[in-house]
């Protein structure tokens, strides 16, 4: 998805609907801007570095750390400094996962794909996608200037 690769490893069926857990790899840069969703939403870095905007709070996150987005909070993530991030999310409850699926392409490895330029049409795509499973996109992070 958008240069990221995501295994969803737990979903709604696994978990009676409590929560979902994705794995997710990211290049340096990668960026999702600010929105929201229902779920919260809980970040568990295990490799590289990100930060965590969560309604006007910045926290950066490294291997071992956790950060935390209740429900419904405007908020994003980017990929800080060169190494690929990887980093669990768990959303509760769970359901947000069909949204990745809906905008995703199925991978055929764990492996990151090649970059490519994002177009408007794939975030037109992403955005109408998203709105029908209960997402809202705000535009960009705002920057630390």
């Amino acid at each position: 998805m958008l240069g990221a690769t995501i295994t969803i490893t737990a979903d709604s069926d696994d978990t009676d609907g409590e929560f979902s857990v994705k794995d997710m790899l990211a290049p340096p840069g990668f960026e999702n801007g600010l929105h929201t969703h229902e779920p919260s939403e809980i970040f568990h870095v295990l490799d590289g570095e990100m930060m965590l905007y969560v309604d006007g709070e910045t926290e950066y996150l490294k291997p071992g750390m956790t950060g935390y987005v209740p429900a419904s909070e405007p908020h994003g993530m980017r990929v800080e400094g060169d190494e690929v991030l990887r980093v669990l999310i768990v959303m509760s409850p769970a359901g947000a996962e069909d949204f990745f699926r809906a905008v995703g392409d199925p991978a055929t490895s764990r492996d990151l794909p090649e970059p490519r330029e994002v177009t408007d049409a794939d975030l037109e795509g992403i955005f109408a996608t998203g709105a029908e499973h209960g997402f809202a996109f705000l535009g960009p992070l705002p920057t630390d200037e």
